[in-house]
């Protein structure tokens, strides 16, 4: 997820933000910056002409500024392409919705993605959990449980193979919505990115933490503030225990170390569009997704470099990220309903030689799916997160159709 500045949903909020974060500009700025930002799309487009996703981010641009009639235009220039980026309602493309051509062209490109098989629901929860919004999962395989993270009730559960949730975190806790979870199965912890970044209360006072908990009895153990962040979204364990950490709203990265102590890695804004990330096994480098691709950097303290790929590779717009067998598997939803894809590495991890589609969007428990974890072969994924259901103002649309239904986890193979 990568929210940020008050719209109708949580949903348009990213998408805006995504956008800025293309053109470095604010989100939601006047016609003039629109100009701005379709320039510096365009200037892109002349190191990349291949790259369909600045067509696709093109097209968005247009259609917030109002040029509706070459919004359309512009997305047919990726008929035929089969990319598998589809310009949803919900999506940054809601004011299409009535103009001329829009719809034949949005169902053309949907019917240009492939169906997988299906992946199989390895756990449902019960149907109490329905309007958790959970955003985070990890896994514990040592006790076979699953851990959540609740933005609509700003905590962590635990959920057996049966479905049944409990709370590890308490309200002593004190935790804004859970977005980012990870397990260090090392030191047998818990550790939780907590935010409120993305929510109205965050104009008169923002909140960033790290929390971690000891797994053997759900003690609290740490929690890192971290007042620079604007909005921390994910995190992942290196090897020696640190945390890498990404800032959203600002593009940043922070490592939190075993100190307890926040400090950037990199400059400041250095990763537009910053969500999910990996670390190589070694340690030594980390990949951030961003909006236009997937950032690699030398740890400790390098800057990062998008990874080059083939014109036929759409990385930008994804939300989780894993190493999984030497190479990477990411949760794509800001520009396709919702898919998993891998991407196989080439050059010793510099450059992207190829992706897979995992599993497509049509899955029929996939709602806003947002990351997974890797168990075995599979990775197990957050399948129907509803998180654009929830409001900057801190609560669940109820006006929003379907209602949310309980979380459901379904295993992806790590391989097609």
């Amino acid at each position: 997820m990568t929210p940020r500045l008050p719209t109708h949903r949580l949903r348009h909020f990213t998408i805006a933000a995504l956008l800025a974060a293309v053109a470095g500009l604010a989100p939601a700025q006047p016609a003039a910056d629109i100009e701005a930002q379709l320039a510096r799309i365009r200037a892109l487009q002349q190191q990349r002409p291949g790259d369909g996703l600045l067509v696709h981010y093109e097209a968005m641009t247009q259609a917030r500024g109002g040029d509706r009639a070459g919004a359309v235009a512009t997305l047919r220039r990726l008929l035929e392409r089969g990319l598998g980026l589809v310009p949803m309602a919900d999506m940054g493309f809601d004011t299409l919705q009535d103009e001329p051509g829009f719809r034949e062209v949005q169902a053309q490109l949907l019917a240009q993605t492939p169906r997988t098989p299906d992946a199989p629901v390895v756990l449902r929860l019960l149907p109490a959990s329905a309007r958790l919004i959970p955003e985070g999962i990890a896994y514990d395989a040592k006790r076979r449980t699953y851990y959540l993270g609740s933005i609509a009730e700003r905590r962590v559960l635990a959920v057996d193979r049966q479905g049944r949730a409990r709370a590890l975190s308490t309200p002593a806790d004190a935790l804004d919505a859970v977005l980012g979870l990870a397990v260090d199965a090392a030191r047998d912890r818990l550790c939780a990115v907590t935010s409120n970044g993305f929510e109205d209360g965050a104009q008169q006072q923002r909140r960033n933490a790290v929390v971690c908990w000891r797994l053997a009895d759900g003690r609290r153990t740490l929690r890192v503030a971290v007042p620079e962040a604007q909005q921390l979204n994910d995190l992942a364990f290196a090897p020696d225990g640190s945390l890498l950490v990404t800032d959203s709203m600002a593009s940043s990265l922070w490592r939190v170390g075993l100190d307890g102590r926040a400090n950037r890695v990199g400059a400041d804004g250095a990763f537009r569009g910053a969500n999910g990330l990996a670390i190589a096994p070694d340690g030594q480098v980390a990949y951030v997704t961003a909006s236009t691709g997937i950032l690699r950097v030398t740890l400790p303290g390098g800057e990062p470099t998008r990874l080059p790929q083939p014109d036929d590779v759409v990385s930008g717009g994804i939300d989780g990220l894993y190493w999984a067998d030497g190479g990477l598997v990411g949760v794509q939803n800001a520009v396709n309903p919702g898919r998993v894809l891998r991407f196989d590495l080439a050059d010793g991890g510099t450059r992207i030689a190829a992706a897979t589609v995992l599993q497509s969007h049509h899955h029929p428990d996939f709602a806003e799916p947002t990351t997974g974890v890797v168990v075995g072969g599979a990775l197990h994924v957050l399948a129907n997160s509803y998180v654009a259901h929830w409001l900057p103002a801190g609560r669940i649309d109820d006006s929003r159709s379907p209602p949310p239904r309980p979380p459901a986890i379904v295993a992806v193979p790590l391989r097609r």
